[in-house]
């Protein structure tokens, strides 16, 4: 069998290709449609990151039968092709839902607490800068979920833990899911928005949730508020972001995606100290990499032997 690994994986997962002799790994000469489209001829499976699989790449690979993403995100491929072919998208379902809830925490608590502020600070010397106090502690203040799949869960596990009320909206998850979380179920956003200390987003991008977070909803949430994306460049409208950021209604923000990747060095979060950004670098912890690395090896040989694992289906419909 030959396996496309369009981008290196770390070398846990390598070695279960390679422990597999029947399979023969094939590496694009370019990760670009037209290198793409000359790899793929007669391979069974892919493994992808973040290298497109386009209409065109897909139709080239006649003879595919699995593909496996490192990672949850899947923007990157396009299903339509893959779901008219029958052909199953398996996710590294389980590698970085506590990595990215770790990176939001961190986004939480480094926003509350001002904490490149003090840290400047402290390195010219200036220790009379606590004597007019702007850190927040984050108990008892309300931050609000939007998805709660895998990391929307473990992220409300380490909030309340910190005390902090959390709000949940998602229209796809059963309202007693969400209480037995010890979450409060939100069925209109904009309700919870005039209390909502902290609003973070962990759901998909696709036409439903792009730009839900937009102009509306951060004119709703309440004023000196926070925003955070660790999800997808999309789900939170930027140029809105920015604008309420300019006009001082949002006290900061935490972004780690952007719509295009990497933006521009003159965006405008980019340039704003009030926002604290990473390069799409949440879910990239070492022990998620390597978790990441192994699940995407262990999908597609799954898939391509005869074991498609459904729980790590993109697109269960095809089965």
């Amino acid at each position: 069998m030959k396996v496309l690994m369009t981008e290196a994986l770390q070398p846990v997962g390598q070695q279960l290709f390679i422990d597999h002799p029947e399979i023969e790994l094939i590496k694009p000469e370019s990760l670009d449609e037209a290198g793409l489209i000359a790899a793929v001829a007669g391979v069974q499976g892919i493994a992808v990151r973040s290298a497109k699989l386009t209409p065109n790449v897909l139709a080239a690979a006649t003879e595919l039968r699995a593909v496996a993403r490192h990672g949850v995100g899947y923007d990157n491929v396009h299903v339509p092709s893959l779901n008219q072919r029958k052909i199953p998208l398996l996710l590294a379902v389980n590698a970085n839902a506590v990595s990215v809830a770790e990176h939001t925490m961190l986004f939480v608590l480094s926003l509350a607490k001002h904490a490149n502020e003090y840290d400047a600070a402290a390195r010219r010397g200036d220790f009379s800068f606590r004597s007019a106090p702007i850190a927040l502690d984050i108990a008892d203040r309300v931050l609000t979920i939007v998805g709660f799949g895998r990391i929307g869960t473990k992220l409300a596990t380490r909030a309340r833990a910190f005390d902090m009320a959390v709000h949940v909206y998602d229209p796809y998850v059963p309202a007693a899911e969400i209480e037995a979380a010890g979450c409060r179920v939100v069925t209109d956003l904009m309700d919870v928005l005039p209390s909502t200390d902290f609003l973070t987003v962990h759901c998909p991008l696709n036409d439903e949730t792009r730009h839900i977070i937009d102009e509306a909803e951060l004119a709703q949430l309440k004023a000196g508020g926070f925003v955070i994306n660790c999800a997808r460049g999309g789900i939170v409208a930027e140029q809105a972001l920015a604008d309420a950021l300019q006009s001082g209604h949002i006290a900061g923000a935490g972004i780690d995606v952007y719509s295009d990747e990497p933006p521009p060095v003159d965006h405008p979060l980019l340039l704003d100290q009030r926002v604290l950004v990473s390069p799409h670098s949440a879910g990239v912890s070492i022990e998620a990499a390597q978790r990441m690395s192994r699940e995407t090896a262990e999908n597609l040989i799954a898939a391509l032997t005869g074991d498609v694992r459904v729980p790590a289906l993109a697109n269960p419909e095809v089965v």
